[in-house]
């Protein structure tokens, strides 16, 4: 941990003023807040540079995981930018995981299972849609019919930062949308709504998961949307797609924010792409 200047006399601006500006000046979406929140909580009186440095020790020293503690860094070194001063906490070493993915066994029997009932099959279909796509769980849950380009085979998915983009889906995948399109309400609004209309939420398709997941037979390796997100990433790869592609396929900014890409194959610049569903 460096700080790059004194903090003597230093007269820090409510974080509150930060929290506004970044939500009506550069637009940041709800969750952004919601973390801005959360960090600040964390750090609750100690955005000191001296203090921090203890609650960096103390949230440790709670069992909160550095991976927990670098991801509040980046609020409070941003807070720290933004009141003009060059203070910095480096972030911690992290244990790197091996993200695990579906193996061809998995995905086989996920393909030819035919869920009954209404909770199942729309696990089911949101389940092939990542797996295809890559979506992130929240782009996915947000799809509209407006969205979806069944002729052109598209998505106009809105991403982090409210950015929007393009993201290609196969034809087999089409078939599936197709089906469920044509049996779904005229005043439905999401592609996987509620019962209501309404956005499903991300719990309730953790849920959901876990009871697709028995169903299917996959209990060797946790069934959540990021495994399946990281399944289609990896298979792109592997199947010779182009690394630049796969980073706007999947909405990162550079490919060092890109934690689906497996080091041993970031140096791929073949182009195509796979199809799973």
């Amino acid at each position: 941990m460096i700080a790059t200047t004194s903090e003597t006399s230093v007269s820090l601006r409510p974080s509150g003023e930060f929290i506004e500006e970044r939500k009506y000046l550069l637009n940041v979406s709800p969750k952004t807040i919601i973390f801005y929140q959360c960090s600040f909580k964390a750090f609750e009186g100690a955005l000191e540079f001296e203090a921090a440095k203890r609650r960096v020790v103390q949230l440790r020293q709670r069992g909160v995981k550095s991976v927990s503690v670098n991801t509040d860094l980046t609020c409070i070194n941003a807070y720290w930018k933004w009141n003009g001063l060059n203070w910095r906490l480096s972030p911690l070493k992290e244990e790197q995981k091996i993200l695990q993915t579906l193996s061809d066994n998995h995905i086989k029997a996920l393909l030819g299972f035919r869920p009954v009932g209404v909770n199942l099959k729309r696990a089911h279909l949101i389940a092939l849609t990542i797996l295809d796509t890559g979506l992130r769980a929240s782009e996915v849950l947000g799809l509209t019919f407006k969205d979806c380009d069944l002729d052109n085979l598209t998505f106009k998915v809105k991403g982090k930062g409210n950015k929007h983009r393009l993201v290609p889906f196969s034809a087999e995948l089409q078939k599936a949308l197709w089906r469920m399109f044509r049996s779904a309400e005229e005043n439905r609004n999401y592609i996987f709504a509620t019962k209501n209309n309404t956005i499903v939420s991300i719990r309730n398709i953790e849920r959901d998961f876990k009871i697709l997941a028995k169903r299917v037979g996959i209990t060797d390796v946790r069934f959540s949307p990021h495994t399946l997100r990281h399944t289609f990433a990896v298979s792109y790869l592997r199947n010779g797609g182009n690394l630049e592609y796969l980073r706007r396929i999947l909405g990162h900014s550079n490919l060092s924010t890109t934690p689906e890409v497996p080091e041993e194959s970031r140096y791929r610049i073949n182009t195509g792409s796979p199809s799973h569903v």
